[in-house]
């Protein structure tokens, strides 16, 4: 199941991908496309292309449109991957053990960037591969500790059975909504597992610090947050929000520095940047010692910044309407 919007010019390249992709006997793929309402004949060439069933929902919000597709599916299992997203040729028969299975079920994977990636994609990369400290490089297979953190509906598969834990995507949220429905599927008993053979590449992969900033404020949300502390009571799959809560401070007790500096003509108080410093940099020495790879350090470093900058402007409300994520990408060339 897709989720679209003004996707035309990746159409081919996915559906070449999905005739190559090896569908385990006894199994039948639908190609299910919900079309947010692109103005770029996305629908349209949809049909051509012989999608199963191509649906049209000018305006509505991501949740709706992966609900609607949800509705629309008649298996006994299901996979989203956005419009933009590639899977290997493997990718269903990988999948396939764990979704026969009686017991509710998710599996995924991060994406990769295309090809081998600019500096940003790589080393987001990395971060997406090692910011699980159960899973690492997930050489043994399948990481089960935390992995809802490591899933979102760039690469999701799950069965029927875990419909009766999470039956829908909260269509509260205007984005999260995949981190959500992970999260609540995992609380309520669900096998989460990141999967290493669950291959796909992201062509839009934030390419520029710019395109990744943008993206990290389009997924920021407030109310995401709230649900998983309501949740969990803070006790898992609040990493995310403790950093942004920490960073936020952080930023705040530097400007005050800084502030303090200039009209007291002293660097002494610049010391109050320190906390910024070292918000950014340790998790950025942490993955880098994770992935063996020094060279990481700053880089992360760069984008950890933007990611908590993302996500502080988003706590404090100065971000309520976002453009979606796909304006973003086609306004600055993703």
């Amino acid at each position: 199941m897709l989720v679209a919007l003004n996707e035309a010019h990746h159409l081919e390249a996915i559906r070449i991908a999905l005739d190559q992709v090896a569908v385990p006997d006894g199994w039948r793929m639908e190609r299910i496309l919900v079309d947010g309402g692109s103005t770029d004949g996305t629908a349209r060439l949809a049909r051509d292309m012989g999608f199963t069933r191509v649906l049209v929902l000018p305006g509505a919000s991501i949740p709706v449109c992966r609900n609607a597709a949800l509705e629309t599916a008649t298996g006994d299992a299901f996979a989203f991957l956005d419009a933009d997203c590639i899977p290997c040729r493997e990718w269903l028969e990988a999948a396939s053990p764990y979704l026969a299975s009686a017991e509710p079920t998710l599996v995924g994977y991060p994406v990769m960037p295309p090809g081998s990636g600019n500096w940003v994609q790589s080393a987001w990369w990395a971060h997406w591969r090692h910011k699980n400290r159960h899973g690492g490089d997930a050489a043994s297979g399948a990481v089960e500790t935390d992995a809802f953190r490591l899933v979102t509906t760039r690469n999701m598969l799950f069965n029927r059975p875990l419909l009766a834990l999470a039956e829908r995507f909260d269509e509260h949220l205007s984005t999260g909504e995949d981190t959500d429905f992970a999260f609540r599927a995992s609380q309520r008993g669900a096998r989460i597992l990141a999967v290493r053979a669950l291959r796909v590449i992201h062509l839009g992969e934030p390419a520029t610090l710019s395109q990744f900033f943008r993206q990290q404020l389009w997924h920021a949300n407030r109310k995401a947050y709230a649900t998983i502390l309501r949740s969990s009571g803070g006790k898992s799959g609040a990493n995310a929000i403790y950093f942004s809560l920490a960073f936020l401070f952080a930023l705040l007790l530097a400007f005050a520095s800084a502030v303090a500096a200039a009209v007291l003509r002293s660097v002494w108080p610049l010391a109050g940047c320190l906390p910024l410093a070292a918000i950014t940099l340790a998790p950025a020495l942490w993955i880098a010692k994770r992935a063996g790879r020094a060279a990481l350090v700053p880089q992360l470093a760069v984008l950890y910044f933007l990611y908590g900058l993302a996500r502080a402007i988003d706590l404090v409300g100065l971000a309520p309407r976002k453009p979606s994520w796909k304006a973003v990408y086609d306004k600055h060339g993703g």
